[in-house]
Order: C-alpha cells, then structure tokens, then sequence
C-alpha cells in the first residue's frame, strides 16, 4: 500500500507517503493538512488515543476523513437465519477488536477535538457470493465460530453451503465522517 501510494503521489509537490503508528505518528505536531483513515481504527488497539494523535498532528483547517464499519449491521440473507445471526455476534464479539465503532466516529472524532462537518452512511451489498466469501470471510469466521463453539458444525456448514445456492444477499453499514480542524 506505501509502495502504490508513493507511486501515485509522485508527482505531487508537497505529498510524503510516511510508515508509522497510528498511536505515534512520524510527524512534527501540527504539520499535516490532509488525512484519511480508511477501516484501521476497528483493529487498533485505541481508536480514540489514534484520534488524539491525528488531532495533534493536523494543524489548524486540515481536513481529515474518516471511514469504519459497523459490523453489528451486518446482515446475510438465508432460510437460516439464526446461523446468519450467529454469525454476525461472532463476527462482532471476537473477530473484529473495536466491530461497532463505524457509529462511534463523530462522538470520537469530537472527543478528539475535530469539528465533524458531515456524517454519511451507505450500505454497500454483497450479491455475489465468492465476492463476499472473500471480503467478509464467511466461510473462514464461520469455521472458527464452529472451532469457537458459537454455531453448532452441522448447522454452521449447511448455513455457509447454502449461501452459495441461488441468489445471494449480504450487506453493513460504512460510515464516513469528514472532519476539521
């Protein structure tokens, strides 16, 4: 991602592709005009200590853009729809550390002292059952439900079979907030 970023900013006087932390980012305070944060604070493990960080990082009008789902919207449409329910608390209580904070973006970024200046929802849908095996792992987080004793194996491998049969429906909800400071 560093190296695509670097490629397509080469030409732009005034762009650094930096490697860092987002709990200590490698920049002076104040020195940074832009900033996205794109599905990362769901993994770290402080999303509103990042937060400061960027804060401190941004000097006064920057514009930052922030983007995280909320896993606990997930929905996936089958005749089973206890599994599909099961599969979404798995999903959000052991598979993604920080699975509701798309919703807690505006209060964090507040907290953090950015001033939010829109929040917008979509839903991206999922009809295409490999397409969403791979981005959602449907069979990989169901397998460790199984592993995890959350779903029973024989109910668990007939739900993830029988998504791939027919027409296929997944959906979550992405929140984008875009802040400044």
């Amino acid at each position: 991602m560093l190296e695509q970023a670097r490629e397509r900013t080469s030409g732009l006087h005034g762009v650094e592709v930096r490697e860092g932390d987002v709990h200590a980012l490698p920049v002076d305070p104040g020195s940074v005009d832009r900033a996205k944060i794109d599905r990362v604070l769901m993994h770290v493990e402080e999303p509103a200590a990042a937060l400061a960080q960027l804060y401190r990082a941004t000097r006064q009008g920057a514009l930052v853009g922030l983007v995280e789902p909320d896993w606990d919207t997930l929905a996936i449409d089958a005749e089973d729809r206890q599994s599909s329910r099961d599969f979404t608390r798995y999903t959000t209580e052991e598979v993604v550390r920080h699975a509701t904070i798309g919703r807690s973006l505006g209060r964090l970024a507040e907290k953090a002292g950015f001033r939010v200046e829109t929040v917008v929802a979509t839903t991206p849908v999922f009809r295409d059952f490999a397409d969403a095996d791979h981005t959602l792992g449907l069979g990989r987080n169901m397998q460790q439900a199984i592993n995890d004793g959350y779903v029973e194996r024989d109910r668990g491998r007939q739900w993830f079979n029988s998504l791939a049969e027919g027409s296929f429906y997944a959906s979550f909800t992405l929140v984008t907030v875009i802040c400044s400071r």
